[in-house]
């Protein structure tokens, strides 16, 4: 019972995935990593997240998880099956939760907005059509999405400036539109406002899936630490403001070797 999750991201996107396992279990432990010193994941190349990955995991391991989480969806992309193989703990990732809901569903076409590496391996085309190859799926790199959302001083024209430009290139008759990138709900209101497709964030599917390794009880409250491998005082920020309580945070060195292009 009192084994961690653990789960991690390149910044503080992940949060948005700690929120709502501490809404839905709030008794389990938690121990949250955000790697900000090789932020973002999506532009660099598989070699150097599997590295990143395998850096992060050893760290993790320490802790004897219960689960690992890959809130990410480029990790998740790439190298999720990878790491299943090779550890002994579960790993969940946040993409294959969504696509089942999606495959079962009687949705024609989605959208999903994603970073370069997942666009450019088809994350959730070949996640989604693996299920359902009746279900059209295109998916939108949105790079300028995460420096957006950890910049604090972007203005409300600036968000809707680049929020319209990814809107545009988004097919209107989409029945659903996936937030594929776990930085993206934070700029969900902001999204809102500006069209009328259905947003869907993975992190509600995949709590569903969670239910039979997590426990729900809502007597205890459990135990949370975050981690950074870089700039701590922005992990300090964010928690503060997105999960509206001062919790533990702690900076690290990871073995960073490997990493270059």
């Amino acid at each position: 019972m009192n084994k961690p999750v653990c789960l991690f991201d390149s910044g503080i996107g992940g949060l948005t995935v700690l929120k709502k396992l501490i809404e839905r279990f709030p008794s389990e432990n938690y121990i949250y990593l955000a790697d900000l010193a090789n932020v973002p994941f999506g532009d660099k190349t598989k070699d150097q997240i599997r590295q990143i990955v395998s850096n992060i995991t050893t760290w993790l391991i320490t802790f004897n998880p219960k689960i690992i989480i890959m809130a990410c969806n480029t990790s998740s992309t790439l190298v999720l099956d990878e790491y299943r193989k090779k550890l002994n703990i579960p790993v969940f990732g946040m993409i294959e939760s969504i696509a089942k809901e999606i495959a079962k569903s009687k949705v024609s076409c989605v959208s999903a907005w994603a970073t370069k590496l997942v666009t450019e391996n088809n994350g959730y085309k070949k996640a989604i059509q693996k299920l359902n190859l009746d279900i059209k799926v295109e998916e939108i790199a949105c790079p300028k999405l995460v420096p957006l959302v950890e910049n604090l001083s972007s203005t409300k024209n600036e968000k809707e400036k680049i929020l319209l430009e990814y809107l545009d290139k988004t097919n209107p008759e989409s029945d659903l539109l996936i937030l594929g990138c776990t930085h993206y709900p934070l700029i969900q209101n902001e999204l809102k406002s500006l069209t009328k497709l259905k947003i869907i964030d993975p992190a509600d599917s995949l709590l569903k899936d969670l239910e039979t390794y997590l426990t729900k009880d809502k007597a205890a409250q459990g135990k949370i630490n975050l981690y950074a491998t870089s700039e701590l005082e922005k992990l300090k920020l964010f928690s503060n403001i997105y999960l509206g309580q001062d919790f533990e945070t702690r900076l690290i060195k990871l073995n960073q070797k490997a990493l270059s292009v």
